[in-house]
């Protein structure tokens, strides 16, 4: 189970954009610069965490990097 994420747009030529994201679905600041993507942005997810059925605490899992064509 995802419990939080954040999702970073860096969109050409401009500063980047991060929102951080508690739970697993995206909230609508998450859904909004999602759908404002454009050929030549990056989205960088980082500080992915997630609880395996049985865990006590959260673990930290790997960063995904979209590059938007």
């Amino acid at each position: 189970k995802i419990q939080g994420f954040k999702v970073v747009r860096v969109p050409k030529r401009q500063d980047p954009i991060t929102i951080t994201n508690p739970g697993g679905k995206f909230n609508s600041d998450a859904q909004r610069i999602v759908r404002a993507a454009t050929p030549g942005d990056t989205y960088y997810f980082n500080d992915v965490k997630g609880r395996c059925p049985g865990d006590g605490a959260g673990r930290k899992l790997n960063s995904m990097v979209f590059n938007i064509r």
